[in-house]
C-alpha cells in the first residue's frame, strides 16, 4: 500500500459512525432488556398481589366465631382460587421458573399460607392464632402467595439471572355493623357433653319457649341462658338502663367491631322497659314515654299471664274493670283464691336447662279464651304458619292480634269471695287486659316488628358470663317472641318463645341485615 493510500484511508470520514453504531447498539439492547425484564417482573408482582387479595378477602369471609373458622377459611381460598381445577383460579403469565408442558401447568397459582390473627388496631397485629380448635378467636388472616421467579430473558447474561423469590400478601379483616336490634343479647345453652350448641337454634327449636335469666351478681355460677346488654348508642343518656324498650326498628345502624361490647345496668328499669311492650309500665317507665317514635310503646296484643287486682262493693253482681289497670299486677298463678283462668298463653310442660321441650296445650288455651270470652273459636281457625302440624304461641298470638280481636278486649276473669278485700263491704276482682290502654299500641307494618319480638344476639359465652363491659361474639340474631313480662324480682326470670333466625319485619331473610359484616383488605 502505497504513503498516499494510507493517508487517504486515515483521513476518510464517510463511515465514521458505523463504529460507534456498532458499540452503541449493545448499550441499547441491554437497557432494553433491563427494562422488558423489569415489566415482566411487575406484572408477575400484581399477579400475585391480585392472588393474595382475593384469597385473603375470601378466607375473612369464613371467621364468624365458631370454632373450625380457621380450617373453612382456608378452604374457601384455596378452593376456590388457588385449586388449578377451579374455573377460577387464580394465574400468572410472567412466571417462567419451570416450563409449561401439557403435563406441568405451572400457570395456576395454588400454593398460599395461612396466618390468623384475634385482633388488630392502631396497626398493630394481636396474637397469633395457632390451633385450629381456637378458630373463634380469629378476627384477622394474613395470605401469603408464595414464592414465583422470573428468569430474565433479554439481559445481556442472558437467562443466567432470575428476579430470586417473589411474593404476594394481603392482610384483610371485618368491618361490622349493628342495625336495628334489640340492645340484648343472650348466652347459647351447651349440649350434653359441655360444648355450646353453636347453631342454636335449629328448625326443631321453633315453637320451644326459652327461659332466659338475668345474670345478678359477678359471684353467681355461669348457666347458658343468662342474659345481658348491648352497649349500643341508642336514645340518649337517661335511657341508658332502659333501652329494652326503645324502638329498634327505627334504630338505624352503628358502626362496631367484630366482638360487640356489652353495657352493663340496673335489671329494673331494664326488665320494666321491656314490659313497657305489654302495657305495663312500673316506675321509673311511664306510659307518658310511649312516643311518636314507637319507644315505650305497646303491641296491639298486650295479652299476658298477668291479671290486676282491684277492689269493688260486695253489692255489685257484674262487676266490670277499670277503664285502666291499678298497680296491683300479679301472675294468675300467685293468686288462691278464687282460682284464676290462665288469661295469657302457657309455658311448656317441661325445661331442659333453659329451652323447654316446645309441648303445651292450644286446645286448652283455646277453651280458656272461649270460656273468658264467651266465644267459639277452634284451633282450626288458626293458620299454622310454619306448616309443622302444630300451633305455636306466637301463632296464636298473630290470629289475635289480626282476627280475633273479640279476644283483645278488658275482662273480669275471677271474682273474689265477699270479704276478700279490706273491709267487709268489699270484693277483689282480677281483671285481664290484652288491649293496650295504657298507651298508644305500635301496629307490625312492612317496616315495623311487632313489639312483642325481639331480635336479640345469640353469643357463645365460652369462658364465663361477661361481667361489665367486655367484648362478646355474636354468632347469629335470634327473633324470640315475648310470652310473659318481667316479674321484677331479684331472680329476674324472662320467658320468650323461639321464632327462628331473625328476619326483616316484611318476613325477607335477616342474612347481612341486623349484623352486617363486610370483608376489607387492611394492607
Amino acid at each position: 500500500m502505497t504513503k498516499r493510500t494510507l493517508r487517504s484511508f486515515w483521513t476518510e470520514d464517510r463511515a465514521a459512525i458505523s463504529p460507534l453504531y456498532a458499540v452503541g447498539i449493545l448499550a441499547l439492547v441491554a437497557v432494553s432488556g433491563v427494562g422488558f425484564d423489569y415489566g415482566r417482573l411487575m406484572a408477575l408482582d400484581s399477579e400475585l398481589q391480585n392472588a393474595a387479595d382475593q384469597a385473603a378477602l375470601a378466607a375473612v369471609t369464613q371467621l364468624d366465631g365458631n370454632d373450625d373458622a380457621m380450617i373453612r377459611a382456608r378452604d374457601a381460598a384455596n378452593n376456590t382460587f388457588a385449586t388449578a381445577a377451579s374455573a377460577y383460579v387464580n394465574e400468572t403469565r410472567f412466571a417462567n421458573d419451570a416450563r409449561v408442558t401439557a403435563a406441568t401447568d405451572t400457570r395456576p397459582i395454588t400454593s398460599l399460607t395461612f396466618r390468623f390473627f384475634d385482633d388488630y388496631s392502631d396497626d398493630t397485629l394481636g396474637a397469633e392464632v395457632v390451633d385450629d380448635d381456637e378458630g373463634a378467636q380469629a378476627q384477622v388472616v394474613e395470605v401469603t402467595v408464595n414464592n414465583r421467579q422470573v428468569f430474565y430473558a433479554l439481559t445481556p447474561v442472558v437467562g443466567a439471572l432470575n428476579s430470586g423469590p417473589v411474593i404476594g400478601r394481603a392482610l384483610a379483616g371485618l368491618e361490622s355493623a349493628t342495625c336495628e336490634v334489640a340492645p340484648m343479647f343472650f348466652c347459647l345453652p351447651k349440649d350434653g357433653a359441655g360444648g355450646n350448641i353453636l347453631n342454636f337454634p335449629t328448625d326443631p327449636d321453633i315453637g320451644r319457649e326459652l327461659r332466659l335469666h338475668l345474670r345478678n351478681n359477678a359471684s353467681e355460677t355461669f348457666t347458658p341462658g343468662n342474659f345481658g346488654f348491648l352497649d349500643v348508642p341508642y336514645g340518649d343518656t337517661n335511657d341508658k338502663n332502659r333501652k329494652l324498650g326503645l324502638n329498634e326498628s327505627l334504630a338505624g345502624c352503628f358502626e362496631s367491631k367484630p366482638d360487640q361490647e356489652t353495657e352493663p345496668g340496673s335489671r329494673t328499669p331494664m326488665g320494666n322497659s321491656l314490659n313497657s311492650r305489654l302495657d305495663i309500665f312500673i316506675s321509673p317507665i311511664q306510659p307518658n314515654q310511649c312516643d311518636s317514635d314507637g319507644n315505650y310503646c305497646p303491641s296491639e296484643n298486650a295479652k299476658k299471664d298477668w291479671v290486676n287486682r282491684q277492689i269493688v262493693n260486695n253489692n255489685v253482681v257484674s262487676p266490670s274493670c277499670a277503664a285502666k289497670p291499678s298497680s296491683a299486677w300479679m301472675r294468675y298463678s300467685a293468686v288462691t283464691s278464687p282460682v284464676v283462668p290462665n288469661p295469657g298463653y302457657p309455658d311448656d310442660a317441661s325445661f331442659t336447662g333453659i329451652v323447654g321441650n316446645g309441648v303445651w296445650s292450644p286446645t286448652t288455651w283455646m277453651a280458656t279464651q272461649n270460656a273468658i270470652y264467651g266465644t267459639s273459636y277452634s284451633l282450626s281457625d288458626i293458620p299454622d304458619e310454619n306448616g309443622n302440624g302444630s300451633i305455636s304461641r306466637y301463632e296464636a298470638f298473630i290470629w289475635e292480634r289480626d282476627t280475633a280481636t273479640d279476644l283483645l278486649t278488658a275482662k273480669v276473669v275471677a271474682v273474689g269471695p265477699n270479704g276478700s278485700a279490706p273491709g267487709n263491704n268489699r270484693k277483689y276482682i282480677y281483671c285481664a287486659y290484652p288491649n293496650p290502654v295504657e298507651a298508644t299500641p305500635v301496629p307490625a307494618t312492612d317496616d315495623q316488628k311487632d313489639r312483642r319480638i325481639l331480635t336479640v344476639g345469640a353469643v357463645a359465652c365460652e369462658d364465663g358470663y361477661p361481667n361489665g363491659s367486655k367484648p362478646v361474639r355474636i354468632l347469629r340474631w335470634v327473633d324470640l317472641f315475648v310470652v310473659r313480662p318481667v316479674n321484677g324480682s331479684s331472680d329476674t326470670e324472662f320467658f320468650t318463645e323461639i321464632i327462628g333466625p331473625a328476619r326483616k319485619a316484611n318476613g325477607d331473610s335477616g342474612f347481612q341485615y341486623f349484623g352486617r359484616k363486610k370483608a376489607v383488605l387492611i394492607r
